[in-house]
């Protein structure tokens, strides 16, 4: 067990001696060498993937409504026992484009409330990648919830959430 450990300790010194910049790389990457030339030694550059962004599958819509109930579990055994959910925010923030590329920052695109049912709706949403966050009521005993939607196909899409009881 001691010997595992010691060679274990000596990989991991050796490891970080050799990343630590202590000698530098050979060949080491370079733009310009030695500021003299356009020669780059043996740096070589793949470049690969298509020329142009990929297009959207031709079945999605050009505008759809999400729409759902926000239900909270009921305490006891019986995990199938909902309640509606009143007052809870949904909001809608868009993580990617219809292609797939994903947004750096997210993009906020419209927040609503749930009504007494727990039901809410969002209008006229452009095809996209969605992340759906839920926040429960505050003071209710409800953890918060994340779901998502991709490109949608259909003019009305429909998301139900049902939220986890706080420990």
């Amino acid at each position: 067990m001691r010997q595992q450990r010691a060679v274990l300790v000596l990989l991991v010194t050796a490891a970080v001696a050799a990343c630590s910049g202590m000698e530098s790389l050979s060949p080491g990457p370079t733009s310009d060498k030695q500021g003299g030339g356009s020669s780059h030694g043996d740096d070589t550059a793949v470049v690969t993937g298509p020329s142009r962004p990929p297009t959207p599958p031709p079945d999605i819509v050009p505008s759809f409504a999400l729409s759902g109930v926000i239900s909270g579990h009921e305490p006891g055994t019986d995990t199938t026992r909902i309640v509606p959910l009143a007052n809870a925010t949904v909001t809608l923030v868009k993580v990617g484009d219809v292609t797939g590329d994903t947004l750096m920052p997210s993009v906020t695109v419209a927040s609503t409330t749930t009504d007494a049912q727990g039901a809410y709706r969002l209008a006229n949403l452009a095809p996209a990648y969605y992340r759906v966050d839920v926040s429960a009521p505050t003071g209710s005993p409800y953890l918060d919830a994340v779901g998502g939607i991709g490109p949608a196909r259909e003019t009305e899409v429909t998301l139900s959430i049902a939220l986890a009881r706080k420990p």
